[in-house]
């Protein structure tokens, strides 16, 4: 059964990538960057077929075979190239970033391993919402307990759960709880340090590939955060595979459709992972649609989110509780925070303060601040720059209609949505600056 696990997770990331990606491979950057796509989507659909399974009551178990025959079919259907192969961008890096780049997994990977022995089930809410969930999904033998109405607010039964699917499988198959679900945080911690950088060596070469990997793995709160355990690093996972596909599709002439598909399934896959995923991937089909003009390819793109977003919608008619904003609030309330000045300015001043959170982002949001004004100097015109101006403007509007105290609210979420979204603005930012700074 582990064996068939396996198989299921490989075939079936390989055969979305292989669908997706009609052309040949070009080098070793672009198998890479499949490798990396292929390991995210393939844990990725594991968990949300297994979610599809239990909610329609079907086998779990049954679900892998069916997976891995569809993986690879899939696969084998897509063994014909339709385009020729596009060669990476050719700009060498330098050794002193290479050294700079080794340093910094070293000391991500320490932070990682120092975490975990210390916080073995994770750290923040994992131990209240995700391994939890993980726990009772192993157990239980139907969703109605999982998400039962008696559970504390705070266990979120409203939450999307393809991290805990994954872990829940993972401590079936084991027969174990331990290293489990540290072992699926760090595959996504690998992914995401992965999948930005090789797009960016793919689209501008490798200097700047490696630029984004030490824009990804040198900040604080990025080992401290993979090593949590929760779904904020797997999101941001999602939501920058998304965000490269279509980047590396808007290289590409005609916009290839089946690449914009394969990105919005990963867009899809984020809605199933967070509730915000859904906001991301709404705004990165907005963005899409905004800077190319292109509906075709919009609708290409949505055709892709489709899978995830009805799986989202089956559990929040059946299974899922009233979130906070619908528990706890009324349209009256909800006005009135709107309409109040004074809260748009207290949520101004405390999200300026996380720019300077040293402890979790060193100077990087700052630098990111500067570059912005300095040299970029205007909305980078691609559709992941414009999602992201869309999912900020969202989310600020999200935090002022939330019945909860802003100070509190704040100072718990805001770095887990700059975390989500780190990955993306750097794959956003990066080629504005190489624009900027191209030689002759």
């Amino acid at each position: 059964m582990i064996l068939l696990a396996l198989f299921a997770i490989a075939a079936s990331g390989a055969g979305l990538v292989a669908a997706g990606i009609r052309e040949p491979v070009a080098d070793r950057i672009d198998r890479g960057l499949r490798i990396a796509l292929a390991a995210a989507l393939g844990i990725g659909a594991w968990s949300a077929a297994y979610a599809a399974a239990r909610i329609a009551g079907a086998s779990a178990a049954a679900k892998d075979g069916v997976l891995a025959l569809f993986g690879a079919l899939l696969w084998l259907s897509a063994r014909r190239p339709r385009a020729e192969a596009t060669p990476s961008a050719s700009d060498p890096a330098p050794r002193y970033l290479w050294a700079l780049f080794g340093a910094g997994c070293v000391i991500a990977a320490a932070a990682f391993v120092e975490h975990n022995r210390r916080f073995p089930d994770g750290g923040w809410d994992a131990w209240l919402i995700w391994n939890m969930r993980a726990r009772f999904l192993a157990r239980a033998p139907d969703l109605g307990t999982v998400f039962s109405p008696v559970l504390s607010y705070r266990a979120h039964a409203d939450y999307p759960w393809l991290v805990p699917g994954a872990v829940a499988q993972a401590v079936v198959l084991a027969g174990r709880e331990s290293l489990v679900s540290q072992t699926i945080a760090a595959a996504f911690g690998a992914c995401a340090l992965a999948i930005v950088p090789l797009a960016l060596a793919r689209l501008h070469g490798a200097r700047w590939g490696l630029l984004g990997a030490l824009a990804i793995v040198s900040v604080p709160a990025f080992a401290v955060f993979v090593s949590n355990q929760q779904s904020d690093v797997p999101l941001a996972v999602f939501v920058s595979a998304a965000a490269a596909l279509v980047a590396i599709a808007c290289a590409r002439p005609g916009l290839p459709r089946g690449m914009l598909v394969l990105a919005g399934f990963a867009a899809g896959l984020g809605a199933w992972t967070k509730n915000e995923g859904l906001l991301y991937a709404a705004c990165l089909a907005a963005g899409l649609l905004w800077r190319t003009k292109d509906a075709r390819a919009t609708a290409a793109f949505v055709a892709g989110i489709v899978p995830g977003a009805a799986l989202l919608v089956a559990f929040k008619l059946t299974y899922a509780q009233p979130n906070d904003l619908a528990h706890f609030s009324t349209a009256a309330t909800i006005a009135g925070h709107v309409f109040d000045p004074l809260r748009w300015a207290e949520l101004a001043v405390r999200l300026l303060r996380r720019v300077v959170f040293f402890q979790a982002f060193a100077l990087w949001l700052i630098a990111a601040v500067v570059a912005f004004a300095v040299w970029i100097r205007r909305f980078p015109g691609t559709p992941a720059g414009s999602a992201l101006w869309l999912s900020m403007a969202a989310l600020i509007l999200v935090y002022v209609v939330q019945p909860l105290p802003l100070d509190w609210l704040v100072r718990t979420s805001a770095d887990r949505l700059i975390m989500q979204l780190w990955p993306t603005a750097v794959l956003a930012a990066l080629p504005a600056l190489a624009r900027t700074t191209a030689r002759t």
